[in-house]
C-alpha cells in the first residue's frame, strides 16, 4: 500500500531522523513519568524516529488511548505511512476499540474482516471520512466485504467510490485504482454479466502491479463465455519466463478443464498426468515440512531469507512458491520496513552513549525482532494457502482424469468420422477491445496475455 513512500523514505530518512534527536533527548530526560508517553511519542515521530517509538506508540495505545489529541492522530497516520499497518495490527482489539481515531478504525476493520466479522468490519470502515488518507482504502476493503455478502449493488457503488478517490489529486493511487477496477469486474463475473466483466479486465493496464493475476480472472470469464480458446490464451502466457515467479495451481486445472469441454481428451488428460508427476512429491514434502515447523516462525522468516540470498530451496515445488511468496506486495513491504528500521538503528548507534541511546536501540530492536516475526507468520500462511490450493488442484484434476477416460471410451465406441484438425482462424472470438494478428516475431514480449488458442473443438 505504500510501497512508494517507503522506497523514497531510505534516502531522506536519516536527515529527518537525526535533526531532532537532542529534543527527544531532552524530552526523555526531563519529562514526568506519567506525561513521558505522549510528550515523547509525539517529539520521536515528529523527529523521524518511526521505528524506535513502535515499542513506545504500541504500549501508549494500550495503556492511554481514548479519544487520541489531533496531534497523536496525525503522529499516527504519519508513522503508518512508514512502519506499515501490520506492527498495529498486532495488538488486542480490545484496546484498539476504546480509540475514536480514524486510522485506529480502518485498522479494526482489517481485523475483523480478517476474522470473518463483515459487519463489524463495515462499522469500523464507516467511521472514514473522505478527507482522511485511508478512505481509498477502506471503500476499496468496504467493496469487497460486500461482494463477499453478495450485495452486489452496494458493492459497485464503493469500488466506484473508490476508484474516485483513488484518482483525486490528493491521493492518486494507481494500484489501488486497478484494484476497484478489478472489483468491479469480479461483481459483474459475479451477476454473470461476462461480457462486461470482459471490458472492464481489459481497462487493466499489463503495466499494473495488479495485471498478472488478473490474467487469471479474465480466463475464467472467458470459460464461462464458452469460449475456451480465449481460456487456454490467456493460461498460456503463465508460460512466459516474465511470469516463473506466480504459482497458481488452478491454471493447469482450468488449462484441463477446457481441454474437456473442446473434447480433446488426451490433451487433457496430459495436462493432469503432468501436473501430478510435476508436484506430487514436493507436495507430501511440503505437508512434512508444515507440520514440522508448526508455528516456528523463525524457521518460515530464514527459509524465505535463504531462497532471497541464494534463490535455492529444498525442491523445486518450494523454489516456485517462495519465489511467489517473496514477489507479493505485503512482504515486499514488511522487508523494506524492516531494512528502514536497521538503517535506523545504525544512525542511533552512531550518536554518543547516553541511557537514551540504550533506550533507543532497545526499542529498535525489538522492532526488528517484531518484523522478523511478521514475515515468518506471512510467510507460513502463504505455505498454508497454497498447501490447500495444491490438495483442491489434485482433486480436480483426477476428476478430469477419470472423465477423460470415460469419454475417450465412449468416443471410441460412436465411430464418429469428424475432421480432426487442430486449429484455424475461423474459431477465434474477440470483443471490439479485441484486434486479431498473426504472432510474427517476439511472441512474449509484444503479445503477451493477449493470445488465442485456434482448436475446434472435436465434441
Amino acid at each position: 500500500m505504500f510501497s512508494n513512500k517507503i522506497l523514497l523514505s531510505i534516502f531522506f530518512l536519516p536527515a529527518i531522523a537525526m535533526a531532532g534527536w537532542n529534543s527527544s533527548k531532552a524530552v526523555f530526560d526531563k519529562a514526568k513519568r506519567s506525561e513521558k508517553h505522549y510528550l515523547l511519542v509525539n517529539e520521536l515521530l515528529e523527529s523521524g524516529y518511526y521505528f524506535s517509538t513502535l515499542p513506545l506508540l504500541k504500549e501508549y495505545l494500550i495503556n492511554d488511548s481514548k479519544n487520541l489529541p489531533a496531534r497523536m492522530e496525525r503522529n499516527l497516520a504519519k508513522s503508518i505511512q512508514f512502519v506499515g499497518l501490520k506492527q498495529l495490527e498486532s495488538l488486542p482489539s480490545q484496546y484498539l476499540q476504546r480509540s475514536y481515531s480514524e486510522t485506529i478504525a480502518f485498522i479494526l476493520a482489517k481485523k475483523a474482516l480478517n476474522s470473518g466479522g463483515l459487519n463489524e468490519a463495515l462499522r469500523y470502515l464507516k467511521k472514514i471520512s473522505g478527507s482522511h488518507f485511508l478512505y481509498p482504502y477502506a471503500k476499496n476493503m468496504e467493496g469487497v466485504i460486500y461482494a463477499n455478502r453478495g450485495n452486489n449493488n452496494e458493492a459497485l457503488n464503493s469500488f466506484r467510490a473508490c476508484q474516485s478517490a483513488s484518482s483525486s489529486k490528493n491521493t492518486n493511487s494507481k494500484q489501488n485504482l486497478d484494484a476497484c477496477t478489478a472489483g468491479i469486474a469480479r461483481v459483474k463475473y459475479a451477476m454473470r454479466a461476462y461480457d462486461e466483466a470482459d471490458l472492464l479486465y481489459l481497462d487493466i493496464e499489463k503495466s499494473s502491479t495488479i495485471w498478472p493475476k488478473i490474467l487469471f480472472e479474465e480466463a475464467w470469464n472467458s470459460f464461462y463465455q464458452n469460449n475456451y480458446n480465449r481460456t487456454l490464451g490467456k493460461l498460456v502466457s503463465y508460460k512466459a519466463p516474465v511470469f516463473e515467479y506466480i504459482f497458481n495451481p488452478e491454471v493447469d486445472v482450468l488449462t484441463a478443464l477446457s481441454y474437456l469441454k473442446l473434447c480433446l481428451y488426451s490433451d487433457a488428460k496430459k495436462t493432469a498426468d503432468d501436473f501430478r508427476s510435476s508436484y506430487w512429491s514436493d507436495f507430501k514434502t511440503l505437508n512434512r515440512t508444515l507440520k514440522r515447523y508448526k508455528n516456528q516462525y523463525s524457521n518460515y522468516y530464514e527459509m524465505a531469507l535463504s531462497y532471497e540470498q541464494y534463490g535455492r530451496a529444498s525442491n523445486k515445488l518450494l523454489v516456485r512458491l517462495l519465489g511467489s511468496i517473496t514477489q507479493e506486495n505485503v512482504y515486499i513491504d514488511l522487508r523494506k520496513q524492516k531494512y528502514m528500521a536497521e538503517k535506523e538503528m545504525q544512525k542511533i548507534r552512531g550518536e554518543r552513549n547516553s541511557r537514551f541511546k540504550r533506550f533507543m536501540l532497545k526499542n529498535n530492536e525489538e522492532t526488528i525482532d517484531s518484523y522478523r516475526k511478521l514475515i515468518g507468520v506471512f510467510v507460513k500462511d502463504r505455505l498454508v494457502d497454497y498447501y490447500g490450493q495444491l490438495y483442491k488442484a489434485f482433486e480436480g484434476m483426477s476428476y478430469i482424469t477419470l472423465e477423460t477416460l470415460a469419454q475417450k471410451k465412449a468416443k471410441l465406441y460412436s465411430f464418429d468420422k469428424k475432421d480432426r484438425s487442430r486449429g484455424d482462424i475461423q474459431y477465434i472470438e474477440r470483443n471490439e477491445k479485441q484486434y486479431f494478428w498473426d504472432f510474427n516475431g517476439e511472441f512474449w514480449a509484444d503479445e503477451l496475455g493477449d493470445y488465442v488458442f485456434a482448436l475446434k473443438s472435436e465434441c
